[in-house]
């Protein structure tokens, strides 16, 4: 969370995304850049140790008056009001110097369930002692603390960990935090605020920390047959309408000769061998692929919202069809109507530049079909995309884009199939995942398009509050298409109380409970014996062994956000 670096230190594995002036120094990778000395540019100075100056006056003033008043009482009166003014001054200056502040999650993804820990460390690099730092951190709401409350944010869906804390001279402090994933999406880590304050807590410094982190929880991944599918066959047993090409220059085995082999096909060497006819058998220069289209919207007025529940149960049988076709080899992609949230994206990789949606239907009648193909081809860019591939990183990949999607306001699904449907492989198999009560005519045509086209295709529906128009349901039955019920609510409550037990619904700003089996924080304090040892030390990003014989613990994490101030 926290950003910099500290001085004379080069910190391995650690790249500041935003570079940050603090002090006289700037910090790039590490390394300190001195101001320019022709910058005539000056920071302003501080209102807070300007009203101060009037009580040095006032000291002086007091400590001159003892000697002419022969008063000893008076110069310790204005040697009071001296100390009282200069040691708070001090620290208010000073106390940001050499100073770091670390947070990160210990990973960049989780699973759906899952927990992990958000690291946080606190070292003083200079003799001054620092009594009294409190960090109030930003966390998503969303994603409860195990064992501790967090407080209220005036943000929405955001809640607020404070840490209060000592650090002597040349002292270190660790905090271990446990989370659980409980909610899919992108969830950010930050900004934080620091507080500093003197021993007397008369000033008390504040610094706004605006680095974040990013952290992806993957949606729920199930077995089919929780969907109310078959695993063998969730699609049904059909012959597919293309046959797939034969590679020559790949034998996989042999077979017995059949009639109508072509002469070329016949393996000598085992004929000779067995004494009969043996015939080739060629591996596929083809994949079989699958098209996921996800549909996004739950009801078919947008001023209605969406229904959360039935939302993420498309998105989770999305992700489970996702898995089970890539462990049986297929080539997935997966296109939906959701935008994705693009925070702690590097590059959109999920998604293409506008005009990827440009061959759309050419024999559009309505000029609202038209007007909704055209909003989808220009929000290219922002939905999620993801071509069909079988490499072991398509499942990763796919897990991230369904992670970042948002479910709402989605653009019409039959605009998005009849601008991917020009760019499916042959033979590719097309499975539309979505509410039942999105199920109209435009819809039902575009998909019967894709049939007539080679494709088959294949309907998993949700069942949601809203009510089915009774023609839908006897378009339904007239189109012919595969159709199956993935089912509604209670579908969905029972894999994430299978998922979570008794964190189900559990919040960051809801009270403990006894009987979630939530244990305290664990707080890591490792303070140097020695100072001498202290200083010499080069603290560098290596490990560092603390007291009472703990575990060394790796500083070089990927997430790590450093800020250092002097």
């Amino acid at each position: 969370m926290t950003n910099g670096q500290g001085q004379h230190e080069n910190m391995a594995g650690k790249s500041p995304d935003t570079l940050q002036y603090l002090g006289r120094n700037l910090y790039i990778l590490g390394w300190k850049i001195k101001r320019r000395t022709n910058d005539v540019s000056r920071e302003p100075p501080d209102l807070t140790l300007l009203a101060r100056r009037p009580l040095y006056v006032m000291s002086g003033i007091i400590a001159l008056s003892s000697f002419f008043l022969r008063q000893p009482l008076l110069f310790v009166g204005g040697l009071l009001v001296f100390m009282i003014t200069f040691v708070p001054e001090m620290w208010y200056r000073y106390c940001l110097r050499e100073l770091v502040i670390e947070r990160s999650p210990v990973t960049k993804r989780a699973e759906f369930g899952e927990k992990f820990e958000v690291r946080l460390l606190a070292e003083n690099r200079k003799p001054l002692p620092l009594p009294w730092i409190e960090i109030a951190d930003e966390f998503p709401e969303a994603l409860p603390v195990q064992g501790k409350r967090l407080t209220v944010s005036a943000k929405s869906e955001r809640a607020i960990l404070n840490n209060t804390l000592a650090l002597w001279a040349y002292q270190r402090v660790r905090r271990r935090y446990s989370l659980l994933a409980s909610v899919r999406g992108a969830h950010v880590f930050g900004p934080a605020r620091l507080r500093i304050s003197d021993p007397f807590g008369i000033l008390t410094r504040e610094v706004d920390l605006d680095v974040r982190a990013t952290l992806l929880v993957h949606p729920l991944v199930a077995p089919l047959e929780r969907f109310n599918l078959n695993p063998n066959a969730p699609f049904g047993e059909r012959k597919s309408r293309q046959r797939l090409l034969e590679d020559p220059l790949r034998v996989a085995g042999i077979r017995t000769y059949a009639p109508g082999d072509e002469p070329r096909r016949i393996h000598w060497k085992a004929t000779a061998r067995t004494g009969a006819l043996q015939s080739k058998v060629y591996e596929s220069s083809t994949r079989h692929t699958l098209a996921i289209f996800l549909d996004t919207r739950t009801y078919t007025h947008l001023h209605m919202g969406y229904d959360p529940e039935i939302a993420e149960l498309a998105i989770s049988a999305a992700a489970s069809v996702t898995r089970w076709a890539l462990d049986r080899g297929f080539a997935v992609g997966i296109f939906s109507n959701g935008a994705v949230h693009a925070a702690g994206m590097d590059e959109d990789a999920s998604t293409n530049a506008p005009g990827t949606l440009a061959r759309a239907m050419p024999d559009a009648q309505d000029d609202a079909q038209r007007l909704a193909i055209e909003i989808a081809r220009y929000s290219g860019a922002l939905r999620l995309r993801i071509p069909p591939a079988s490499r072991p990183e398509q499942m990763i990949r796919t897990l991230d884009g369904l992670a970042r999607l948002l479910p709402y306001h989605g653009t019409p699904m039959f605009a998005v199939l009849e601008g991917e449907r020009p760019r499916l492989p042959m033979g590719a198999s097309v499975v539309y995942i979505g509410a039942e009560a999105l199920v109209d005519v435009p819809l039902i045509v575009a998909l019967r398009r894709c049939r007539s086209h080679g494709h088959s295709v294949s309907l998993l529906l949700t069942q949601g509050s809203e009510k089915v128009q009774d023609d839908t349901v006897g378009s339904l039955h007239l189109t012919g298409l595969d159709t199956h019920m993935i089912g509604g609510r209670e579908i969905w409550r029972g894999l994430v109380s299978d998922a979570l037990g008794s964190y189900t619904n559990r919040r960051a700003t809801d009270p403990v409970r006894a009987d979630t089996g939530d244990t305290s924080t664990e707080t890591t304090n490792q303070r140097d014996s020695d100072p001498v040892s202290a200083v010499s030390e080069r603290i560098d990003g290596q490990r560092d062994d603390g007291n009472n014989g703990a575990k060394s613990t790796d500083r070089s994490f990927k997430e790590t956000r450093a800020l250092v101030v002097e």
